[in-house]
């Protein structure tokens, strides 16, 4: 048996060994660190999910049954199974006020762009963040035919559940915005917002409402669900860069070996990642591969023949194209997502 997986077989037997895939799941109401199971999923209270590493090679789209979950209190119990019933309501200042049903919407031509969606509650080299496909109606058709008055400012998203947040409204005429009903060629599901939801790439879930049920277009600000609660209004994503490959902790048999991970900043893309081996004393240009769209994780490789055994310091960084680079200072979540740099250690036999 080697090292590694003699550790791994006293790790497991000590009952400490990773959960499966797991749903950040924010009930105030419960302590911070509470977690209840549904399913096979791990449902972890409050706005700073403890989320679970996946098992194997982490997939260019996460399978909608391993994307994390964040809500209030789940699917709410007024949703129905079939969706012929529901409505979206467009109101507000807007001189075409509608009631949409859920048909309206499936007969607008479906695009499907491929965005990456990051929790705010995520950790430094967490992994509630997940990249799907995500197929609906384009929001700026939906926004420009209620025609806002001149001085509406604000969209305002209600869900089912309660839930309520707001994105200015030139965020509706994002290129990527989408009014969502379908998720990896398949319709919604309950947890992720069945039957509609809105994603609008560059902010963190905290903004992307789900099991949609009004639309309202105004002139002034809106305090959210989570404003009220002293979290940020604005929403929009930090950088963020994670090491994937090796492990924290992990004993590496050989000295040579490719270091592995994501970057995303949300719509503004990622310029260069850069990896240190040395505690940051130096930093290498890693390399990128192409992302699926420009609203995606991306993924990047820096292959390293540690010169001697020993323990290693490893860290990782990345610069957005608009020239914003990711620093140190670790940062709570709170109030507006967390910042900081991924550092693991590892030993080179």
């Amino acid at each position: 048996m080697t090292r590694n997986a003699f550790l791994k077989f006293l790790i497991a037997a000590a009952g400490l060994c990773l959960l499966a895939p797991v749903r950040a799941l924010a009930r105030p109401w419960r302590s911070a660190h509470s977690s209840t199971r549904r399913g096979s999923v791990l449902h972890v209270s409050g706005m700073t999910p403890d989320i679970a590493r996946p098992d194997g090679a982490l997939s260019p789209i996460t399978p909608t049954k391993q994307f994390y979950v964040e809500d209030i209190s789940g699917p709410p119990d007024t949703l129905p199974r079939d969706a012929s019933a529901w409505t979206l309501n467009l109101t507000g200042d807007i001189a075409h006020p509608e009631t949409l049903r859920y048909d309206d919407i499936l007969k607008h031509p479906a695009v499907t762009r491929t965005i990456t969606l990051n929790c705010i509650g995520n950790p430094i080299g967490g992994y509630a963040i997940g990249n799907a496909e995500w197929s609906g109606l384009p929001l700026k058709e939906l926004i420009d035919a209620a025609d806002p008055d001149f001085f509406a400012d604000t969209l305002v998203l209600k869900g089912a559940d309660g839930y309520h947040d707001s994105l200015p409204l030139s965020a509706a005429r994002h290129p990527g915005a989408l009014l969502v009903h379908s998720m990896n060629g398949e319709p919604l599901t309950r947890d992720h917002g069945f039957p509609l939801r809105v994603l609008v790439p560059g902010y963190y879930g905290i903004k992307q409402v789900k099991w949609l049920q009004e639309i309202q277009i105004q002139n002034g600000p809106h305090t959210g669900y989570w404003q009220e609660r002293n979290w940020t209004q604005s929403g929009r994503v930090k950088i963020f860069s994670r090491i994937d490959h090796p492990e924290h902790g992990e004993w590496l048999e050989t000295r040579r070996t490719t270091l592995r991970g994501i970057a995303f900043a949300g719509d503004r893309g990622i310029q260069y990642v850069q990896v240190s081996l040395d505690g940051e004393k130096s930093w290498s240009l890693a390399q990128l591969e192409k992302p699926l769209s420009p609203y995606a994780w991306v993924f990047w490789s820096f292959p390293v023949t540690f010169p001697r055994s020993g323990r290693y310091r490893l860290a990782v960084r990345a610069a957005d194209r608009f020239s914003g680079v990711q620093r140190d200072g670790a940062r709570d979540p709170f109030p507006s997502g967390t910042s900081g740099i991924h550092r693991i250690d590892v030993k080179v036999l």
